[in-house]
């Protein structure tokens, strides 16, 4: 099955725990809990998150996380990239090196066309469309 990391749908659902309008900070133990995220792996991908500008933090007293746009403005598409760098959109289908419009693998035509779909559906898709799920009680399952 093809799909994006555990830290993508990590990040997403943790994106999902903010204020929709990016006005209110939330705090990280907040949103591990609310997200069932261990909060060591969160940190790591809330890092990639600020370093990529979809969220800034305040530390101190009073301090936590914020979206640094509406959730309506910040897509799916970003967060991948955040998480896993453009890389993801580039790998062959088989997973053979060196496959490439010079060298194709027998997939290559059919995953190019298919990653274009898979691109163009992920940039429409913004965190608010996701944040309907999680209100809906979706969340990792608890690992044990």
């Amino acid at each position: 099955m093809i799909s994006l990391s555990q830290s993508v749908g990590y990040a997403v659902l943790a994106l999902a725990q903010m204020d929709p309008e990016g006005k209110t900070l939330v705090l990280a133990s907040d949103i591990a809990e609310a997200a069932n995220i261990p909060k060591p792996y969160l940190s790591k991908i809330l890092a990639r998150l600020q370093a990529a500008g979809i969220v800034e933090g305040k530390r101190g007293q009073g301090g936590g996380l914020r979206l640094t746009r509406t959730a309506a403005e910040i897509t799916v598409y970003e967060v991948a990239d955040a998480i896993e760098g453009p890389e993801w959109r580039c790998s062959c289908l088989l997973g053979i090196p060196g496959c490439s419009e010079g060298k194709p693998c027998p997939a290559h035509e059919y995953w190019g066309k298919a990653r274009a779909e898979i691109v163009e559906t992920l940039r429409a898709m913004t965190l608010d469309r996701v944040r309907e799920f999680t209100e809906a009680g979706w969340k990792m399952p608890i690992l044990s």
